[in-house]
C-alpha cells in the first residue's frame, strides 16, 4: 500500500523533478547494477560513430522521458551491457527481482490496464537475430519495438530517426558470446566522442549539437563516478563541450575550430 501511495505522489508532484533520483524511487527499490556484466559485442575494437552514439542513448535517462529522468532509469538499468539486471526491483511495479510492470500508471504513458502484471526483463544479447519482439505487444522489427518501448511504455519523447538508427546500430552489435576467446574491454577514447560532433557542426544543426554534447557530458559524469581521481580532467572536457555548444549557436566556425583543436588532444 505504501508503495502505491508513493507512486501516486510521484505522479502528482512534477515541480520537484530535480530532486535526487534515489529519493524519487519507491521505498526498497533498486535499479542499479552492482557489478556490470561483460559487454559482448560482435566487434573487438572500441565503439565509434553511430554505434557509439547509440550506446550513449542507451545509457541516458532522457531517452525514456520525465519519469525516467527523475529516478535515473536508462535502458542500461534493465539491460546492463545488453544482459538482464537480475536485481532490478521497484516496489509496487515488480513482483520479483528482474521484473517490471510496463503498463502501470507510474510511467504516465496512458497504458494503465488496472492489473499488476510485471514481466521478466528480457536479455538483449543477440537481439538483432531474435525477431519478432515483445511480450505484451509483439512487433516485427527491432526498430518498431524500440520506438514502442520508448514512446508508449515509458512515455518518452518522440524518438528521432537518427536516435533510433543509432540505438539499433548499438544493439545490433550485442552478442550472446564474446567475439574472441578472451574479450578485453577497451574504453572508448574521448576523441571518438568529440568526433560525433563533426557532422552536426558542419551542418550547423544546433539541435544535434545540443543533444550530443548533453549525452557526452552524461558519459563524463559516469566516468567520474568510476574514476573520481580523474574528476578535474573530465570536468575540464565538460567545460570545453559547453563552450562548443554555445559557440555553435552564434559562431559556428569558431565551434568547428574549437572541436578540431580538441579532437587530437581529447584522448
Amino acid at each position: 500500500m505504501i508503495a502505491f501511495l508513493w507512486v501516486f505522489i510521484m505522479r502528482t508532484s512534477p515541480a520537484q523533478a530535480q530532486a535526487d533520483p534515489v529519493n524519487w524511487l519507491p521505498p526498497d527499490s533498486r535499479i542499479d547494477v552492482q557489478i556490470p556484466p561483460d559487454e559482448l559485442l560482435s566487434i573487438i575494437e572500441p565503439l565509434q560513430g553511430e554505434a557509439l552514439l547509440g550506446k550513449l542513448l542507451f545509457n541516458s535517462p532522457s531517452l525514456l522521458g520525465e519519469t525516467a529522468v527523475r529516478i535515473g532509469l536508462t535502458c542500461n538499468s534493465c539491460h546492463p551491457n545488453g544482459h538482464v539486471n537480475t536485481r532490478f526491483f521497484m516496489s509496487g511495479l515488480s513482483s520479483l527481482p528482474g521484473t517490471i510492470d510496463v503498463t502501470h500508471k507510474f510511467w504516465g504513458s496512458g497504458t494503465e490496464d488496472g492489473v499488476l502484471n510485471p514481466i521478466a526483463i528480457p536479455s538483449l544479447r543477440g537481439v538483432s537475430k531474435s525477431a519478432p519482439y515483445g511480450t505484451l505487444t509483439v512487433l516485427p522489427t527491432l526498430g518498431a519495438f524500440t520506438k514502442h518501448v520508448i514512446e508508449t511504455e515509458f512515455a518518452g519523447p518522440p524518438v528521432q530517426p537518427y536516435e533510433l538508427s543509432a540505438l539499433i546500430a548499438y544493439m545490433s552489435l550485442l552478442e550472446t558470446k564474446p567475439k574472441a576467446d578472451k574479450q578485453t574491454y577497451v574504453q572508448t577514447n574521448l576523441s571518438a566522442y568529440f568526433a560525433l560532433l563533426i557532422e552536426p557542426l558542419e551542418r550547423e544543426w544546433i539541435g544535434g549539437v545540443t543533444r550530443i554534447t548533453h549525452l557526452i557530458r552524461e558519459e563524463l559524469g559516469r566516468r567520474i563516478k568510476v574514476s573520481p581521481e580523474h574528476r578535474a580532467e573530465y570536468e575540464g572536457v565538460s567545460q570545453i563541450l559547453k563552450l562548443i555548444q554555445r559557440a555553435a549557436k552564434t559562431h559556428p566556425a569558431n565551434a568547428r575550430d574549437a572541436l578540431n583543436k580538441h579532437l587530437g588532444s581529447a584522448d
